[in-house]
C-alpha cells in the first residue's frame, strides 16, 4: 500500500470534511492573491493624486481581505489537524486489532514498548503528514502556481525568475529525499528498540535494584540513546543544509526581482504599485515554498512510518481460520490424536515464514527453511468423555501447558488432531472455540475498570453480543462466595478496581477470575495451576468456587496439590512431552506401580517441581 492508497483508504469516510477544507483551502489562496493587488491599487491612485476617500476605501478592503483570510487559514488548520488525528486514530485501530490477531510467536518477538512505537509512533508522523499534506503542500503548491501565473501575467522575465526559484528548490527537495528517507527509518528502528528496552526494565525494577544490575541497565542503554542521537543529529544536519540552500535560493531571487523591475521602473515602463506587485509576489512565494520544504522533511518521516506499517500489515499468523463447522452445545468430549509440537517463535509473510532471530516488523523478507526447535509434544493421544475431569500432571517443561495453548488454538499442532465434541479445531471458527472453552491461571489478569468490566471483560462495549445483566452477575458473585465482598465495595458493581489488582487479595482475585470464567458458561473449563500460589487455609476457601465451576462440565486441572488432584475422574502424567502414564484415578491409585500411585506416596508437590 502505497502513501497514497494508506491516505485515500483512511480520508474517504471523511469526504464531506475534505470538501469544506478544500473550498475554504480555495478561498484563503484567492485572498493571498488578490491582496497584493490592492495594494498595487492603492500606490498607484497616491501617485497618481486621487482623493483621500477613495484610498480609504482601498485600505480597509485591504485590511478586510487580510482579516478573512486569516480567520479562513485559521478555520482551515483546525479542520485539517482534527481530519489528520481522526483519519489516523481509525488507522491505530486497525493496527490494534491486527496486533491482536497474530499468533503468540510474534508476541514473544516484541516487547510491548516496541508495539507502543508501532501503532502510535509511527502512526503520530501519519497525523501530522494527513492534515499537513492538504494545508501546506496542497494549498501552497496551489499558491505558487497561482503567483507564477500572475507574474508572466505582469512580466514575464519576473516571471522567469520566479519559476527559476521553485524549480531549484524542488530540484534540491528531490535530491535530498531518498537519504532523508533513509535516516528517518534508522531513527524510528531506534527509537522502537529504545522504547522495548526500558519498558521491559521498567517491569523488573524491583529485581534489578535488588540485585544491584543498575550498572549493567546503564550500560545497555547507553548504545541505544546514542544510535538514536546519532540518527537525529543526521536527519537535523540534512534539514539544516536544506534551509540554508533553500534560503539562499530565496534571497537570490529577491535581488534578481528587485534588479529587474526597478531597471523597469527607471525606464518607465511599469509603475510604482506594479513593482511592488512584482516583489511582494516574488517574496509570497517564499513562505509557501518554506512550508513545502519544512512538511516534505516531515513527509519523509511519515513515508519511513508508512513503510514500517506496510511491513506490519503484511505480518500474517500461522493460525488460519476456514470455518466448516460449529462446535456442539453442552459438556464437550476432548480429543487428542497423534498430536506433535514445537514452537516456532516466527510468523508469515505471503506464505513465506520468518526467521527466529529476524526483526518480525523489518525483517520480514528472511524466510527459513526449516524448523529447527525440538518438539514439545511428541505423538500425544488421548480422550477425555464429556462431563469428565482430567488431572494433568507433569513437572516443570513437560508440556502441561502447551496442551492448553493448543485447545485454545494460540498454535496450531504439526502433525495430529484435537477435536472437541468431535469437531476437529481447525474447522471452527477462533471465536467459537475461545468461547466453549474458559481458563484459569495462577497470574489473574485484572485492569483498571469497574468490577463489571473486570468480570465480563468489556461486553458492554461490543455491539455484536448482548451485555450481560447486573443481576446474573452478582447472583455470579453470591454462587462463588464473594456476596459479602460485593455488599463492602462502596459502588457495587461500579467500584473501581486497580490494575493489577493491588488492593485484593490473591484468593479474591482467583474468585473473581472463576466468575468472569462462570459468566460465560464454557464447556470445557481449564484450571492452570489455579491454587498453586494460595495458602491451604485460602485454597479451602475456592474449593466450592472450583466444584460449582466445574459442575456438569468438562474440565482439564494442572495439579500440583494432592487436594486438586482428588477431583479428577482421570489422570495423565506428562514428562518430556510424551506421555507416561494415563488412565482413571481410582484405577491408578489402586496399581502400586503405577506413576501416580508412586507420586501419591513419595509428595505429589515434591515430584513435580
Amino acid at each position: 500500500m502505497t502513501k497514497w492508497q494508506l491516505m485515500t483508504r483512511y480520508l474517504r469516510p471523511f469526504t464531506p470534511r475534505l470538501s469544506a477544507l478544500f473550498t475554504l483551502l480555495a478561498v484563503s489562496i484567492a485572498l493571498q492573491l488578490y491582496g497584493p493587488q490592492v495594494v498595487r491599487d492603492f500606490l498607484d491612485a497616491a501617485e497618481g493624486g486621487t482623493a483621500v476617500r477613495h484610498l480609504v476605501l482601498l485600505g480597509l478592503l485591504f485590511l478586510a481581505i487580510t482579516v478573512v483570510q486569516k480567520s479562513v487559514e485559521l478555520v482551515t488548520t483546525y479542520l485539517s489537524e482534527d481530519l489528520g488525528w481522526a483519519a489516523t486514530n481509525n488507522l491505530r485501530a486497525d493496527l490494534a486489532a491486527h496486533t491482536m490477531q497474530l499468533d503468540m510467536g510474534f508476541h514473544k518477538l516484541q516487547t510491548p514498548g516496541e508495539l507502543i512505537e508501532r501503532i502510535d509512533g509511527d502512526v503520530s508522523n501519519l497525523a501530522e503528514f494527513f492534515s499537513q499534506l492538504l494545508v501546506r503542500v496542497l494549498g501552497n503548491a496551489v499558491l505558487i502556481i497561482g503567483i507564477l501565473a500572475l507574474l508572466f501575467r505582469e512580466e514575464w522575465r519576473i516571471g522567469l525568475v520566479g519559476l527559476a526559484y521553485g524549480l531549484l528548490t524542488l530540484g534540491l527537495l528531490q535530491l535530498i529525499r531518498k537519504p532523508t528517507v533513509n535516516v528517518w527509518r534508522d531513527v524510528s528502528k531506534g527509537y522502537a528498540r529504545l522504547h522495548g528496552y526500558v519498558e521491559e526494565r521498567i517491569g523488573g525494577t524491583e529485581d534489578i535494584r535488588a540485585n544491584g544490575g543498575e550498572p549493567y541497565l546503564f550500560y545497555k542503554l547507553y548504545p541505544l540513546l546514542a544510535d538514536v542521537a546519532k540518527g537525529r543529529v543526521r536527519a537535523e544536519l540534512i534539514g539544516g543544509y536544506s534551509f540554508s540552500s533553500n534560503y539562499m535560493l530565496y534571497v537570490l531571487a529577491i535581488v534578481a526581482t528587485l534588479a529587474l523591475a526597478g531597471t523597469f521602473f527607471l525606464r518607465g515602463q511599469i509603475s510604482i504599485g506594479t513593482l511592488f506587485l512584482l516583489v511582494a509576489y516574488v517574496r509570497l512565494m517564499e513562505s509557501p515554498i518554506k512550508y513545502i520544504r519544512r512538511q516534505i522533511n516531515d513527509m519523509q518521516k511519515a513515508v519511513a512510518s508508512i513503510g514500517r506499517i506496510n511491513e506490519f500489515l503484511q505480518l500474517e499468523p500461522e493460525v488460519k481460520e476456514a470455518v466448516s463447522a460449529k462446535l456442539p452445545g453442552g459438556a464437550t468430549a476432548v480429543s487428542f490424536q497423534n498430536v506433535s509440537f514445537a514452537y516456532k517463535d516466527r510468523l508469515s509473510v505471503n506464505g513465506n515464514p520468518l526467521s527466529v532471530n529476524a526483526d518480525p516488523t523489518t525483517d520480514y523478507r528472511s524466510p527459513i527453511t526449516d524448523n529447527g526447535s525440538p518438539n514439545v509434544l511428541h505423538d500425544v493421544t488421548f480422550e477425555l468423555e464429556a462431563g469428565k475431569t482430567l488431572g494433568l500432571l507433569g513437572r516443570t517443561g513437560s508440556g502441561k501447558t502447551t496442551i492448553t495453548r493448543l485447545l485454545f488454538r494460540l498454535y496450531d499442532v504439526d502433525a495430529g488432531s484435537i477435536t472437541l465434541g468431535g469437531v476437529d479445531l481447525r474447522q471452527v471458527s477462533l471465536a467459537d472455540v475461545r468461547q466453549h472453552i474458559g481458563l484459569v491461571t495462577q497470574e489473574v489478569q485484572l485492569f483498571a475498570a469497574t468490577v463489571r468490566d473486570n468480570l465480563t471483560l468489556f461486553r458492554r462495549y461490543d455491539p455484536t453480543k448482548p451485555p450481560i445483566p447486573d443481576a446474573e452477575i452478582e447472583a455470579a458473585l453470591h454462587t462463588l462466595g464473594l456476596g459479602d465482598w460485593l455488599a463492602s465495595l462502596p459502588n457495587g458493581l461500579d467500584t473501581e478496581l486497580k490494575s493489577g489488582g493491588q488492593g485484593l487479595s490473591a484468593g479474591q482475585a482467583q474468585l473473581l477470575a472463576f466468575t468472569r470464567v462462570f459468566l460465560r458458561n464454557p464447556q470445557l473449563v481449564i484450571l492452570d495451576e489455579a491454587s498453586s500460589r494460595l495458602d491451604p487455609a485460602t485454597e479451602q476457601l475456592l474449593e466450592r468456587a472450583i466444584d460449582t465451576l466445574l459442575n456438569g462440565r468438562t474440565a482439564i486441572i494442572i495439579a500440583h496439590r494432592l487436594r486438586t488432584v482428588q477431583r479428577a475422574d482421570d489422570i495423565l502424567i506428562l514428562e518430556n512431552g510424551r506421555i507416561q502414564e494415563h488412565g482413571p484415578r481410582l484405577e491408578l491409585l489402586q496399581d502400586p506401580n503405577s506413576r501416580f500411585a508412586h507420586l501419591l506416596q513419595t509428595g505429589l508437590e515434591e515430584m513435580l517441581v
